[in-house]
């Protein structure tokens, strides 16, 4: 009875060791929410009723939803990105030209979320304007902008040399 207890004693011991350790900070994974997407969907500097936001991880539709002018809504809307994906969320409404905004959610292989690197928030804009049946580009079809990991800020910002090669393609 006496080694009964000692054993159920290391037993607990070394259970409770390993929950305590598993519960520590863990590295980033695509399981492990690491970003939270906030956006507004306008036209002309005002929101847009009725616009479907898409999100796409990979090539895959994991969400979508529709922004309706509503009391309790003001129009944005939120989705929390898992890590090391690429997600791509796409604005549309009939009548207007989808525009959408890559993001990378892939972070340092050492970045741990923590009470010292907590999951961060990246808010954003996607502006989009009505169909011009003259004006076919294929350049359209490309995200208008990247979001990305800055390893020197440690926040996600956006990928402002991509922005600037786009805008030169489409003569902005």
């Amino acid at each position: 009875m006496k080694n009964f207890k000692k054993s159920c004693s290391i037993f607990l011991f070394c259970l409770f060791c390993g929950v305590t350790s598993y519960a520590q900070p863990f590295p980033l994974n695509d399981t492990v929410e690491c970003m939270k997407a906030i956006g507004l969907a306008t036209s002309a500097g005002a929101p847009l009723d009725s616009a479907v936001i898409t999100i796409f991880k990979g090539n895959e539709v994991v969400e979508w939803s529709e922004i309706t002018s509503n009391p309790k809504h003001d129009h944005h809307f939120s989705y929390n990105l898992l890590g090391n994906s690429y997600y791509t969320i796409q604005v549309s409404k009939t009548g207007y030209v989808t525009r959408s905004i890559g993001i990378d959610t892939r972070l340092p292989k050492d970045f741990v979320i923590s009470y010292d690197n907590p999951k961060t928030s990246f808010e954003f804009e996607v502006d989009v304007f009505k169909t011009d049946p003259t004006k076919e580009d294929d350049l359209m079809d490309f995200p208008i902008a990247l979001v990305k990991f800055n390893t020197t800020t440690q926040l996600f910002e956006f990928d402002s040399e991509y922005t600037k090669k786009l805008k030169k393609k489409l003569g902005y």
